[in-house]
């Protein structure tokens, strides 16, 4: 009876830590918002900025990048990460993920009480999925005296 347990014991011994090394959890895969892994990067340098302003309905003459608004420059390289919830994070910007499709990946941010809307579209190579280039579009708009103050900063990275 003593060699019976002591074996079976034995066999317990020896099977339990394939059981466990089976039951250890699997690390789980990055999420992926529109084709692209929670922080992955991508650096492209900007090749166009324009700045536009009105007061009223009269153009602003060499309007300036507003408070708020990221002052890129042409030729200045910056280095998009994908946040943890899908937004496109870079200096001076953090916008929500909107949507995907085989082309672009949009992102936007919607006016919430005084917050000013943005928004990006990331442009993908049908073919590898890999991000290409990147538009982005920045609003202001502030009421003084009964008349709208509006600005918009627009980016083209390649």
């Amino acid at each position: 009876m003593k060699k019976l347990l002591l074996r079976a014991f034995a066999l317990v011994v020896a099977v339990l830590p394939l059981t466990v090394a089976e039951a250890a959890p699997k690390p789980k895969p990055p999420k992926i918002f529109g084709g692209f892994a929670v922080g992955e990067t991508f650096t492209f340098t900007v090749t166009n900025k324009t700045v536009a302003a009105t007061q009223g309905t009269t153009p602003v003459v060499n309007p300036v990048v507003p408070a708020g608004v990221p002052n890129y420059t042409v030729g200045q390289q910056v280095t998009f990460t994908v946040g943890k919830k899908g937004e496109l994070v870079a200096p001076g910007l953090k916008i929500k993920f909107l949507s995907e499709s085989v082309v672009s990946n949009a992102y936007a941010n919607k006016p919430k009480k005084g917050a000013q809307p943005n928004a990006a579209i990331v442009h993908k190579d049908t073919e590898s999925g890999d991000a290409i280039g990147v538009s982005l579009a920045f609003f202001t708009v502030k009421v003084t005296k009964r008349v709208p103050n509006v600005n918009q900063v627009t980016y083209t990275l390649e």
